[in-house]
């Protein structure tokens, strides 16, 4: 029997998203937010995905002041992600290393990388320094998208939940940015 088991980087903005109540999300949000609220669901619920995290629980921080621990979503979340805490392997359990000035080690910095958003950085740098670059789960996150060419080359993918979603807001956020 061949093992199934995908490994995964998981952006913060997806269980925050699915945290959120469905009364207190935007309209134009609510599709997007019900693709978040799927996936945690088959993530907590399934044993098909394992994800990687960093020693020094930088996700981790980032989860725990982003999601909405009261909701039923964030409450099935952060029941799971401490069970599985408990379990993960080594070899998914990632130390990102800093240089002196801060900066991740495993971040592939060149031309088309270096202006990425720093608080996301954390996420490729996880990805590039596991040996199976592992995608990184986007809910819609717009500016991903002009990069994902960029870190395409080192081996680093990025699967968004509504890609049409993170079209539009790439559109009106950054694009928009550079026509004025």
């Amino acid at each position: 029997m061949q093992n199934t088991m995908s490994k995964i980087i998981l952006d913060t903005n997806v269980p925050a998203k699915a945290s959120i109540p469905p009364n207190s999300c935007p309209e134009e949000e609510l599709e997007m937010q019900r693709a978040c609220m799927e996936y945690i669901r088959t993530l907590t619920t399934g044993r098909d995905k394992k994800l990687v995290l960093d020693l020094g629980h930088e996700i981790w921080k980032e989860y725990q002041n982003n999601v909405c621990k009261d909701s039923g979503m964030g409450k099935q979340f952060f029941k799971w992600l401490y069970s599985y805490y408990a379990t993960i392997l080594p070899q998914d359990h990632i130390k990102l290393d800093k240089d002196e000035n801060g900066q991740y080690i495993d971040y592939p910095y060149d031309d088309d990388t270096k202006e990425f958003d720093e608080s996301d950085k954390k996420f490729v740098a996880i990805s590039n320094a596991h040996n199976e670059k592992p995608p990184i789960i986007e809910a819609a996150d717009g500016k991903w998208l002009g990069y994902e060419k960029a870190f395409a080359k080192y081996g680093i993918h990025i699967e968004f939940l509504n890609r049409e979603y993170a079209q539009k807001m790439y559109e009106q956020k950054i694009l928009s940015k550079g026509s004025k």
